[in-house]
């Protein structure tokens, strides 16, 4: 059975229900190829984010809408409300009997309104996301593998701000973008009912496929270029910003030859979360277009969502760039260029290519 044919049925099936709307129609039809992805939607209300959120449940998941496990955070929630269901009448026998619910369980995900948590919501997601499981006292509730979508308002803060090391389980997020005047006429035409869309696949098949995504092949030359990328935004020339106070850095920055590099504008070093969820997301585009391994584009495409919420710049470089993504993507289409002008020449033993970017490629062993 081909079952990236029958991906594809399904992604044509989005497409009769959905407006896609410009730089985010790619990810959006490749989020759910990624096993155990994490994707924040990021967008204004009414961008479409959660339509998006049912209409995958349905047709990659065979969910019927009225049983998408979906939950829609408010910062008054406790954790029974969110992840557990309290059986009622065993408890009145002295029983306790806690049932998770079907959003910890299930191979679908809806984190609805996610920068309105709690503490205690965000800690409990953190153990799902990262170890695929959530405790309750003595007990140990486990998911199956899975796909989670979870959407956001910026414009909508919370009373607490969403914790780094759970932002840093997300595997991919963007934001959505305003629509044009063509595709707002679509959706002024469009009648556009969920429950109207077809089931395609099911979390069976979504295995499968899954099984097949994770064949893509990844050479050693992309796992270089990864390397590269994760010096060209995080290296330092004066040694290891992991170990260096955020105000001398801050001063050291502010002299440097390299004061204009990403280095610079960023708050803290990356770590290595980023690129691993980087290559999922490039053998998920791979495996979309039919190839058999990750290529330099797939590799710069993972790059981008799995960066977007990991990166925290500088005030001036927010005052420069209108968002995290526009100077990431401005970042990595000059990696693109310092790639092949500087990068690979230098690898190849071109001394003078090396000395043009010593601070990236500093470590490296010369490529033979």
């Amino acid at each position: 059975m081909d079952y990236r044919e029958i991906y594809l049925n399904g992604v044509a099936e989005l497409e009769k229900w959905y407006i896609f709307n410009g730089r985010s129609d790619e990810i959006l039809k490749i989020i759910p190829l990624v096993r155990n992805g994490k994707f924040l939607l990021l967008g204004p209300y009414g961008y479409g984010k959660s339509l998006y959120a049912y209409l995958v449940a349905k047709i990659f998941f065979g969910y019927d809408i009225d049983s998408v496990p979906v939950v829609q955070l408010m910062d008054d929630l406790s954790i029974y409300d969110v992840f557990f269901n309290m059986d009622v009448p065993s408890l009145m026998k002295g029983n306790e009997k806690i049932v998770p619910r079907a959003v910890v369980t299930e191979p679908f995900k809806f984190i609805n309104e996610f920068q309105r948590g709690n503490y205690k919501i965000y800690n409990a997601l953190l153990g799902l996301f990262s170890e695929g499981f959530i405790t309750f006292r003595d007990k140990i509730f486990k998911t199956e593998d899975y796909v989670a979508i979870l959407d956001a308002n910026p414009f909508d803060a919370g009373s607490v701000e969403v914790p780094r090391a759970l932002m840093n389980r997300i595997t991919g997020s963007f934001n959505m973008r305003s629509m044009g005047p063509e595709n707002l006429l679509k959706l002024m035409d469009a009648e556009v009912d969920v429950n109207n869309a077809r089931k395609i696949l099911d979390a069976h098949i979504m295995n499968r496929i899954w099984d097949e995504v994770e064949t893509i092949k990844v050479n050693r030359s992309m796992y270089l270029l990864l390397t590269l990328l994760h010096g060209y935004f995080s290296n330092c020339i004066y040694g290891d910003r992991a170990m260096m106070d955020p105000r001398h850095v801050s001063n050291l920055c502010s002299s440097c030859v390299y004061r204009t590099e990403p280095c610079s504008m960023i708050k803290e070093p990356l770590g290595h979360r980023w690129w691993r969820d980087a290559i999922a997301i490039a053998r998920a585009r791979a495996y979309y277009y039919g190839r058999e391994h990750v290529n330099v584009d797939d590799i710069f495409f993972g790059s981008l969502y799995s960066l977007n919420h990991r990166v925290y710049l500088r005030e001036r470089a927010r005052v420069i760039y209108p968002s995290s993504e526009a100077w990431i993507r401005e970042s990595l289409e000059n990696a693109r260029v310092k790639l092949k002008k500087i990068w690979i020449p230098a690898l190849k033993g071109n001394d003078k290519a090396r000395k043009e970017d010593q601070r990236t490629l500093k470590g490296m062993e010369v490529e033979v």
